[in-house]
């Protein structure tokens, strides 16, 4: 968010606490903090509770990752919303009974290295420094004391210790280098045959066409919408409305007018006489007075530099120092060179050096942007300043009122000179304008806003941008008439028959490999040609990838060839021919070994936490029980 912000403390800013004090590797969180207790528990493990809000809480917050990284829908794959639940509640059990483990074995951290940690925290700095004054209201915005936030970084420390112990004791072996080096650099000789039939020679029946139209109800129906009412903050908006005096304007052009000067230099030549114990002050000031005068009266002041200077690195060159930038001589002598016009030769000038005399020869840079010229950037300047203070002030208002009146954002809107906008219909996966955005998407259809009709917290866009929503009208999943999809409904039947005879054409040629014959006797059946992939590697580019896939799963060829199959995404179904293996057994590279480390050292971690979790006594409430008297 802009600085004017991170340097205040508002409700929706201090969510970034929980994220701060959460395990980084882990689901548990402080909730428990958070609310009384729960007329039932989650879990129990060996006595200690695991409440309902916890593991609502950790539920939320693995749910929300998983729709940011899918892009605003979670894949069918990974289950229904109950195998998740049981998934978090899985974790929470094993990382409690990590947390006793490692308060058992008494892991520590110093007061030292807590503290350090707590400095280090961004969320607690203005100005990049650590502020006790922001510290505190930031914990005090999520409801903790600094005691209790600092026992549960403690905690989270102990646990990071333990991970970090088995990360850094992990190791990969000689053997295992090789295996793994000899299977990651193997080369596998292989063809291809692809069975194709085409579309157009399959039929497909009205009556299959209602058929599985009945069946499958759920394949056709619109995704569920909302339009919602939203009010945006945004700094260029607030800009807009500000008016800056043109006095204010040219003061901040005189406080920074360094900044609007280019660089001067000014090439220079001198001549020193020194005071040392052969020359006293005085002779030397003769000297060079005497020199001044002859320069005066028309001599060389190169000549007179090789001759008389005691600089012995100009004097060579005529007494030449070549440009000089301020800051790289004494103050005396740059006080001097820079008071001079070219071709003017300066008074006697006394340095810690001796007596010099400069002369200029030229003079470049210096030169000052007019007033003018910066007068719309400075402008802008100072309006970003005014404005990023505003929009503090603003947000923070808003909140408030917005929680305070969650019904409707109107009466938040009116009391603050902003006006309420309405998107047009979305879902989940897809909008237009500020739903465009999958934050704003994902917060309209999260519980609160889309089942309890609450106004929503503060949504960060971007740095200078932020967003207040609440649904105006839902619209359901509804189902769509069969006239509307007969044409998906029918290519999603010949999809499925092609994929249907293409499976069966592809496993009778696959026995018929295995009880002799050739690749090419099934390309002339099949009236297809055969694809010479030749020596393919694991990473192999331009290439099916589940074919390439698939040869590295066949067996090795000990004599002759190996054949396997497989039906392809698109309905087809091919056959892989393997005649050959080469292995290499190559050193890996060291970021390789790395990597495998780390896997090693992620896998032992896992372990070790099933194992702690396996070993625990515990207690679950069946999760249909959970979500029958609590809605998630």
């Amino acid at each position: 968010m802009l600085q004017a912000i991170r340097d205040k403390v508002t409700g929706w800013i201090a969510y970034g606490i929980i994220f701060l004090i959460s395990i980084p590797f882990a689901l548990w969180g402080v909730n428990s903090y958070f609310g009384t207790g729960e007329a039932i528990t989650a879990a129990t493990v060996n006595g200690d509770e695991i409440s309902i809000r916890q593991f609502d809480q950790a539920y939320s917050n693995y749910r929300q990752r998983l729709i940011q990284l899918f892009g605003g829908a979670i894949p069918e794959a990974l289950g229904t919303e109950s195998v998740i639940r049981a998934q978090v509640l899985e974790q929470l059990i094993e990382e409690t009974a990590l947390r006793q483990y490692i308060e058992q074995r008494r892991y520590r951290i110093s007061d030292e290295a807590l503290a350090q940690r707590i400095r280090d925290m961004n969320e607690f700095k203005i100005d990049d420094q650590f502020d006790a004054e922001i510290y505190n209201a930031q914990l005090r915005s999520v409801g903790l004391s600094p005691v209790a936030f600092e026992q549960q970084l403690r905690l989270s420390a102990s646990m990071e210790q333990f991970q970090n112990a088995l990360r850094a004791t992990s190791f990969v072996t000689p053997a295992s280098r090789k295996q793994y080096a000899n299977l990651q650099n193997q080369t596998r000789k292989i063809r291809s045959l692809k069975y194709r039939l085409d579309p157009s020679s399959v039929q497909v029946e009205d009556a299959e066409v209602e058929q599985y139209y009945r069946e499958n109800p759920g394949r056709y129906r619109t995704a569920e919408q909302v339009k919602i009412d939203f009010v945006e903050v945004g700094l260029e908006k607030i800009k807009q409305n500000i008016v800056v005096d043109e006095a204010d304007v040219e003061a901040r052009y005189q406080e920074g007018l360094s900044s609007y000067t280019t660089p001067e230099y000014r090439e220079a030549s001198h001549i020193l006489i020194q005071i040392n114990d052969e020359t006293d002050e005085a002779t030397a000031l003769a000297t060079i007075n005497g020199l001044r005068d002859r320069i005066e009266n028309g001599e060389s002041f190169a000549d007179l530099a090789q001759e008389f200077s005691e600089d012995p690195v100009s004097a060579a060159e005529g007494g030449s120092l070549g440009e000089i930038g301020r800051g790289e001589m004494v103050p005396t002598f740059e006080s001097a060179l820079f008071a001079l016009q070219v071709d003017e030769l300066s008074e006697p000038v006394k340095t810690a050096f001796g007596w010099h005399l400069i002369l200029v020869k030229s003079i470049t840079g210096g030169e000052v942007q007019s007033f003018d010229s910066v007068r719309s950037a400075l402008a802008d300047e100072i309006k970003t300043e005014l404005a990023e203070v505003q929009i503090y002030e603003l947000v923070e208002g808003l909140a408030n009122l917005a929680y305070e009146q969650p019904d409707s954002l109107q009466p938040a809107a009116d009391q603050l000179g902003f006006k309420v906008q309405t998107s047009d219909w979305f879902d989940r996966a897809n909008g237009t304008g500020i739903a465009s955005d999958a934050r704003v998407r994902q917060v309209a259809f999260s519980d609160e806003i889309l089942e309890q009709g609450l106004n929503s917290e503060a949504i960060e866009l971007d740095s200078e941008h932020v967003v207040f929503v609440r649904v105006n009208e839902r619209k359901p999943a509804q189902a769509l008439p069969l006239d509307e999809v007969r044409d998906q409904v029918k290519a999603e039947l010949i999809r499925q028959k092609l994929a249907e005879t293409s499976l069966q054409a592809g496993v009778a040629a696959l026995a018929r490999l295995n009880a002799g014959e050739t690749l090419e006797d099934i390309a002339a059946d099949w009236s297809v040609a055969i694809t010479d992939h030749g020596f393919v590697k694991r990473n192999q580019e331009q290439l099916d990838a589940s074919i390439l896939q698939k040869s590295f799963t066949m067996a090795k060829p000990d004599q002759g060839l190996v054949y396997d199959g497989l039906a392809t995404a698109n309905g087809e179904y091919a056959l892989v021919e393997l005649s050959a293996v080469i292995s290499n057994d190559a050193e890996l590279d060291p970021g390789i070994v790395e990597g495998l480390q780390r896997s090693i050292g992620g896998a032992e971690y896992q372990a070790a936490l099933g194992y702690l979790g396996s070993r625990a006594e515990v207690v679950k409430t069946p999760l249909d029980e959970i979500e029958d008297t609590y809605s998630f």
